[in-house]
């Protein structure tokens, strides 16, 4: 089988997406398959070299400085990708971000959409750009492409009701999971000194989105210092990107934080790799991610994984993902997050069974589990049977 994959969100961070789409390509490699990785012109070189161990793998670069939506990538999607596919004798074509406009297709299409949050919450976006450009946009692209697929039940029926396609044209596929860096006792000490974390840590990943729901995290963790006497920090993961509304974001978490009064307890870590993430994910004394929406919510079974307890939102994608390895809260509301962080922190039995159970569940998410998944549906598409 010959696959031409999209990776021109690629853009020097192998976030959730990428990861993905790398382990695709790399799995399609290993089986013997060829794969056509696109990418940005820009970044030709380092996506060479994130393939150089894989034969299999070939990168081909386009004339777009940005993945986002406009007429240069429609056109890339609709004609130069199509033209390619057709030159290459490929298959089928993989978008593996959200959208594509392939107008002109001429050999089977397949996009994944992970969510539809502009949908929920606007955040970066401006009222115009999503209600006439991203909102029309995604769902022609949905009608466009051959088939959907998606990450959760949750994302599939938010899919489906929102964007106005047919239950029957997505599928489910859940996210794999990569292997955490092995412990490095080195690294742990570095990260307590630099970010002060001698008396322990409550762990929160993703940034400071709206949906992220820093506000009620933040007042929660006031009620956990004052009614019950946690003398640890709140560390925070993600970078503030310098954008208007990341930084209109940090400074009401700045001003929440000063009213609150726990300012020396607060570390926002900015960016770190995922080795240091992993390290602060085994150290926590608690993950807490009480996020308003999430398509997947890949970090709950990263910190599963590594034997760390979870308190996460009733709501959404996660209690799909967690099932019962976490306890579940109003995302709402602060005191009841609060009591489910002390339950964890007082509860020396629940918390052993929550991380019993979250190993479990974390062994049941796998990237080749992920990769044939989708290798039944490219077989399907291309007319190869299952």
């Amino acid at each position: 089988m010959k696959l031409i994959i999209d990776f021109r969100k690629y853009d020097r961070v192998v976030g959730g997406v990428e990861q993905g789409a790398l382990q695709i390509a790399r799995h399609a490699a290993a089986r013997g398959d060829r794969v056509i990785m696109l990418c940005r012109s820009s970044r030709t070189d380092e996506v060479r070299g994130l393939f150089a161990d894989a034969d299999g793998v070939a990168v081909h670069p386009l004339p777009v400085e940005t993945h986002l939506m406009g007429p240069r990538n429609a056109w890339m999607d609709s004609v130069v990708i199509q033209d390619l596919a057709v030159r290459e004798g490929a298959d089928l074509i993989h978008f593996y971000y959200n959208w594509s406009f392939p107008f002109r297709r001429k050999v089977p299409c397949l996009l994944t959409v992970h969510d539809v949050i502009p949908f929920t919450f606007r955040e970066a976006m401006g009222w115009w750009r999503n209600h006439f450009l991203y909102r029309p946009s995604l769902r022609a692209a949905c009608r466009l492409n051959d088939l959907i697929v998606t990450v959760s039940e949750f994302s599939r029926s938010d899919i489906a009701r929102k964007v106005g396609v047919p239950l029957e044209k997505i599928r489910v596929i859940p996210n794999g999971l990569r292997e955490p860096a092995r412990e490095d006792p080195d690294m742990r000490r570095e990260l307590t000194e630099r970010f002060g974390l001698q008396e322990g840590y409550l762990l929160n990943v993703g940034g400071i989105h709206e949906r992220k729901n820093m506000a009620v995290l933040l007042r929660a963790f006031a009620l956990l210092r004052e009614g019950q006497g946690y003398r640890g920090r709140l560390v925070i993961t993600g970078s503030v990107s310098g954008a208007p509304y990341q930084e209109r974001m940090k400074r009401i978490c700045d001003a929440l934080i000063a009213e609150l009064g726990i300012g020396d307890a607060v570390v926002f870590t900015g960016f770190i790799s995922e080795e240091e993430l992993d390290h602060l994910l085994r150290g926590a004394d608690v993950f807490v991610y009480p996020s308003l929406y999430e398509g997947f919510g890949i970090p709950i079974l990263e910190a599963m994984k590594v034997g760390t307890p979870v308190v996460t939102s009733n709501c959404t994608a996660m209690p799909e993902v967690a099932g019962e390895a976490a306890l579940l809260v109003d995302p709402t509301d602060a005191a009841a997050l609060a009591e489910a962080v002390g339950r964890l922190l007082r509860d020396e039995a629940l918390r052993g069974r929550l991380v019993e159970l979250g190993r479990r569940r974390a062994e049941g998410y796998s990237w080749e589990r992920t990769v044939s998944e989708y290798y039944s549906i490219y077989h399907q598409l291309a007319g190869r049977g299952d």
